[in-house]
């Protein structure tokens, strides 16, 4: 055969309906036009809308419920994805179940599950994490989302961890909960509810219809009873956070002025500001403006999210005792990285070198370590500064009366929480009642550090000096 007729013989007819079925070949599939193309053996492509859209089906006879035959189709796939020998293959074997009197439908569930390869949970778990994580808006979730996946299950070796999650069942759930139900039921409760995610997303990206139709970490009756009851409501295991007596506090304010160090202020500040420490450690000096009549911090939304209903940032009016002790804290750290050279005021450590740059805030232990190892405070925590602002305040009167000094409302406010009122009532509350909080938090400032006593004692400083 000399190569013009060779090359001929490879070329796909101009009339491809006048090739049987059974020889066709998928060099002619883009010829067919719409509508449905035999290709031998029961194997049929169907080409839709002028031949934007082409699939692969098979048309067996099958046995409804009531006993009468009926011809069904069942698609087999694209022609991009299912090579012609293979659709073919499968066509004789559809109708090879299909007069076997078996469920087509259920069978081709069952090699379509058995072609998949289901990954193990801990594998499905770090895709899971990793691709979740990074639709959070905060930087604290999107580092920590995972961790009670790892802390609680790959770090403690359960065996669900290496179990393919189409092998996991209530029990393996029941052995991952059960140790900490009692004991952290707040963790135990987001670790349950991470499981129940994990194990939901991967019965929908594997077609696991034992699991689409039921969850083992959904929360029920069952599971519940199981573990115990119902776990214990948030601080009954732990109890109320540790705090100093209000009327104790000018003296560790003393104390602590006369440290001079950055974790001695930092705790000094953190209690003139009655606010969580998660929020105080990431203090910018953008959001500082110290020089106003009315000093301030402003903390951005986009990083506290106060007032979710109205989207505003939360300001909070600065006392002097906190402006002077701010003013310190950068002095010291533009003696060590150089004015401007800095974004945090509490960084993760003053011991640079001269003209270098802070890597990060503070961590979150520095401050509680600090108070309970080296000043000696075993029964306080950081948080419960608040609660000493907080008792303070009940317990402050108009002079004379039995009256409360301060609105309730505006206290709630220096602390940051959500107002008392329904949803209606918040809808229609506009402000933070900042003129009433510039009394509460001067106040409280002129209490933790009087006026008379704020002199600091010289011989029992502890001079800083700069690393070289």
């Amino acid at each position: 055969m000399s190569q013009a007729s060779a090359q001929a013989a490879l070329k796909p007819a101009k009339n491809p309906k006048a090739i049987p079925p059974e020889r066709r070949t998928e060099a002619d599939i883009p010829l067919f036009g719409p509508g449905d193309h035999h290709f031998g053996n029961g194997l049929y492509l169907r080409v839709e809308h002028r031949g934007s859209s082409r699939k692969w089906f098979t048309k067996p006879t099958c046995i409804d419920a009531s006993g009468e035959k009926k011809r069904r189709p069942f698609t087999i796939g694209n022609p991009d994805q299912v090579r012609l020998e293979a659709a073919r293959e499968l066509a004789i074997q559809i109708h090879k179940w299909a007069d076997g009197g078996l469920d087509v439908r259920r069978e081709l569930d069952k090699l379509n599950e058995a072609q998949v390869v289901v990954p193990t949970f801990g594998q499905h778990a770090e895709a899971f994490i990793a691709r979740h994580s990074a639709t959070l808006k905060s930087e604290a979730q999107r580092a920590n989302w995972g961790n009670p996946i790892y802390n609680h299950i790959r770090d403690k070796g359960r065996a669900i961890w290496s179990l393919r999650v189409d092998e996991i069942y209530v029990n393996d759930v029941i052995e991952v909960l059960e140790p900490i139900w009692k004991t952290i039921p707040v963790m135990a409760a987001s670790l349950r509810a991470q499981i129940e995610m994990i194990i939901g997303d991967a019965a929908n990206r594997y077609s696991i219809t034992r699991l689409q139709n039921f969850n083992p970490a959904k929360w029920t009756k069952s599971l519940q009873h199981s573990l115990g009851g119902r776990p214990p409501k948030s601080g009954e295991t732990r109890g109320a956070q540790l705090s100093v007596a209000y009327k104790d506090i000018p003296a560790l304010m003393i104390e602590l002025r006369n440290r001079q160090c950055q974790s001695a202020r930092a705790i000094y500040a953190i209690t003139l500001t009655a606010l969580r420490w998660q929020e105080f450690i990431k203090m910018r000096m953008d959001e500082l403006d110290l020089d106003a009549e009315q000093p301030t911090w402003t903390v951005p939304f986009s990083r506290f999210k106060y007032d979710t209903m109205h989207k505003q940032p939360f300001v909070l009016p600065l006392s002097p005792q906190l402006v002077e002790i701010i003013r310190e804290q950068i002095a010291e750290l533009e003696a060590i990285y150089g004015p401007g050279n800095f974004d945090y005021i509490w960084p993760g450590s003053v011991q640079g070198r001269r003209g270098g740059r802070p890597a990060d805030h503070m961590s979150s232990g520095t401050m509680l370590g600090y108070l309970q190892r080296s000043m000696n405070r075993p029964d306080a925590t950081i948080h419960g500064f608040r609660a000493s602002f907080e008792t303070w305040s009940d317990d402050q009167f108009i002079e004379g009366t039995k009256s409360p000094k301060y609105h309730p409302h505006a206290v709630e406010f220096c602390l940051a929480h959500v107002a008392p009122g329904g949803k209606t009532k918040r809808a229609y509350r506009r402000g933070m009642m900042f003129d009433a909080r510039i009394g509460i938090m001067n106040d409280w400032a002129d209490f933790c550090v009087p006026r008379a006593s704020a002199a600091i004692d010289d011989s029992k400083i502890v001079k800083f000096r700069p690393t070289a």
